[in-house]
C-alpha cells in the first residue's frame, strides 16, 4: 500500500514550503489524506489549490490531533512557522507518524527541549527528518568545479531571508549548518560573532570545528522580500550563485563562466526521505541535536 501523510501549512503565505512538499510527496506515491490549518476559509483554499493543481483530494483540519486520530497517517509533514513546531513536534512525538519537518527543527528552544523530542522519535524506531535542501546542490557545485577538495578550508553562504533582525538567524542559518555538516561532518561552531546593519543586514562568522580540522565560515544575510531571492555558496573560494528562470521558477547554478539546472529541490527532500523510510532508517540524533546546538551557538551570539 502507498504511503499516507498528513500536512500542517498547505499555503504559502510568505515563505511556507508546504504546497511544493505536498506535491513532491504526491508525485512519489504518497496519498495526501489530510491538510492541517488555521481556518474553514483558508482551509479551503488551500484545499482547491492542491484539487485543481495537483489532483489532490485533501480532507482539510483545524486541529493536527483530530487530522491524526482520524487519517491514521504514516507521515505528518510540518511546513507550519516555526514558532508553532514545538507543540506539533510534542503532538506527533506522542504517537506513531513518522515526520518531516521544516527548518528549523524547533525555535526557540533550549538544547534539552530539544533532545527530549529527537529522543522519543530515536527512541521509538521513527523518523524524524528537517528539511535541508541545500546539501543537494553539492552535486551541481562539483558538476562546475570538479570534485570536492579533501580539505574544506573557507565556507561562505549568502541567502535572503524574508525576516528581519533575530529571526534572520533561524529562518537562514540552518541552511548554513546544513551545508557545513554535509561538508565535513559533525562540528561545532566557535569564535561566532555577529555584525549587523540594521535590522537587515547581517554577517556571522564562525570557525566549524570538526574532527578533521576547521572551516572558516560566513554567512551573510540581507532582507529581501520577494522571490527569487538572491542565494550563494563558496566553497574554498570557489563561488556559485543561484539563479532562478521565471516564471517557471526553474533554479541553475552559476559559476566558473557555466551554469547547470538544478532539480527542484523539494522533490530531492521528499525522495530522500521516502527512501530512507523505504530502507528502515530512524532518527539521526547525533545530527539533529548538533544542527539545534550550533543554531543555538549562533543566534546566541547575536548583538544584545
Amino acid at each position: 500500500m502507498p504511503r499516507s501523510a498528513v500536512l500542517v501549512g498547505a499555503r504559502t503565505v510568505r515563505q511556507g514550503t508546504g504546497p511544493f512538499l505536498i506535491a513532491a510527496l504526491h508525485d512519489q506515491g504518497v496519498v495526501i489524506d489530510g491538510i492541517v490549518g488555521t481556518s474553514a476559509d483558508t482551509l479551503a483554499k488551500a484545499a482547491a489549490a492542491l484539487k485543481a493543481k495537483h489532483g489532490i483530494n485533501a480532507r482539510g483540519y483545524t486541529d493536527l490531533a483530530e487530522a491524526v486520530g482520524t487519517e491514521q497517517p504514516d507521515i505528518v509533514v510540518l511546513s507550519s512557522p516555526w514558532q508553532y513546531h514545538e507543540a506539533q513536534l510534542e503532538l506527533v512525538a506522542a504517537g506513531s507518524c513518522h515526520c518531516l519537518v521544516e527548518k528549523p527543527l524547533l525555535w526557540p528552544a533550549t538544547q534539552s527541549a530539544a533532545t527530549e523530542l529527537i529522543d522519543q522519535f530515536e527512541a521509538s524506531g521513527r523518523l524524524l527528518q528537517m528539511v535541508a535542501q541545500w546539501p543537494f546542490a553539492l552535486r551541481e557545485f562539483e558538476a562546475l568545479y570538479g570534485p570536492l577538495a579533501d580539505q574544506i578550508n573557507t565556507f561562505e553562504m549568502r541567502l535572503s531571508p524574508i525576516s528581519l533582525g533575530p529571526h534572520m538567524v533561524p529562518d537562514a542559518a540552518p541552511h548554513f549548518l546544513s551545508l557545513l555538516h554535509a561538508l565535513v561532518g559533525p562540528g561545532e561552531c566557535r569564535e561566532v560573532s555577529i555584525a549587523q546593519s540594521g535590522q537587515d543586514r547581517l554577517t556571522a562568522t564562525c570557525s566549524y570545528e570538526h574532527d578533521g580540522g576547521s572551516v572558516a565560515s560566513v554567512l551573510e544575510l540581507q532582507t529581501v522580500a520577494e522571490r527569487p531571492r538572491p542565494a550563494w555558496i563558496e566553497i574554498n573560494g570557489q563561488r556559485a550563485e543561484r539563479q532562478v528562470q521565471l516564471p517557471d521558477y526553474h533554479q541553475f547554478l552559476v559559476g566558473a563562466g557555466r551554469q547547470v539546472a538544478l532539480p527542484d529541490p523539494l522533490a530531492e527532500v521528499a525522495a530522500d526521505f521516502l527512501g530512507k523510510l523505504d530502507a528502515g532508517a530512524t532518527t539521526d540524533g547525533a545530527l539533529l541535536n548538533s544542527l539545534h546546538r550550533n543554531l543555538c551557538q549562533l543566534a546566541n551570539a547575536w548583538p544584545k
